[in-house]
């Protein structure tokens, strides 16, 4: 832990907080059920809501491993460990790696009953600087756009991480061309054992999205995957291997999305 975090606690909740950070009216249990009222985004395994005059930090509440109900998922969230703390300590590498994300604030989690009930967890985070780049490739030249993320993610894998949910919605650029990650739940450090696959997923989940959702034209998602090839500095058949693999899986995707 470093010097600008303390351990936490508030009834059965535990984790750790900035030094400058307070719940408000002191109980996280009276809060987050405050919170709850207004979230963003409520779906089966998280709600979320957005800062505000009053509160101006992003608060997550994790409830869930997944949207999908299924005795798998329900086991990887009963054993595994704290995914508000994971995040905590991968936000804490990417940035001293030089990499933008949000700060916590707090991350901590409860259980149901002690030492074994069913876990919650809560993130809360200070915004990132920068405009999201789903956003961007609607008002600004597409290509230049993509250009710039694709540099930035053959850095952020060349030094070593791959993003849980690599979406043009949980990246925001900056004007200096810096690129922030947020969204951090599944963000990791690459292994050596897997490290390709887990790249040409990210791969494929940025492409699967930008055509998904109609941001730009197959020519220029072709375009931003040739840029990322270039700046990661994959040999040539590696580079076709790769972004064959790709290209197969992003359109299996889209297939499975139109039936």
């Amino acid at each position: 832990m470093t010097a600008d975090f303390l351990p936490f606690e508030s009834g059965p909740w535990r984790g750790i907080c900035h030094r400058d950070f307070a719940v408000p009216g002191g109980n996280l249990d009276d809060w987050l059920e405050q919170l709850a009222t207004t979230s963003k985004r409520h779906c089966a395994s998280r709600w979320i809501t957005a800062p505000s005059p009053e509160y101006p930090w992003f608060v997550k509440v994790l409830t869930a491993a997944s949207e999908h109900d299924s005795l798998w998922n329900r086991l990887k969230w009963q054993l595994r460990s704290s995914r508000s703390l994971h995040v905590w300590h991968i936000s804490q590498e990417l940035q001293a790696a030089g990499f933008g994300c949000p700060e916590i604030q707090l991350a901590a989690r409860k259980r149901a009953w002690q030492p074994l009930g069913w876990p919650t967890d809560v993130l809360v985070m200070s915004p990132v600087a920068g405009q999201m780049v789903q956003t961007l490739l609607k008002s600004e030249p597409a290509q230049d756009i993509l250009n710039i993320v694709a540099q930035e993610l053959a850095r952020f894998h060349a030094a070593g991480f791959v993003h849980g949910d690599c979406l043009p919605g949980n990246l925001f650029l900056e004007s200096s061309g810096r690129l922030n990650f947020i969204d951090n739940d599944r963000t990791m450090r690459i292994h050596a054992w897997d490290r390709l696959p887990r790249i040409r997923r990210n791969l494929v989940q940025f492409a699967f999205h930008l055509l998904r959702r109609n941001l730009v034209p197959r020519d220029q998602a072709q375009n931003f995957l040739l840029k990322y090839v270039q700046y990661a500095q994959w040999p040539k058949g590696m580079a076709d291997r790769e972004l064959a693999r790709v290209w197969h899986w992003t359109d299996r995707r889209l297939s499975a999305e139109s039936r």
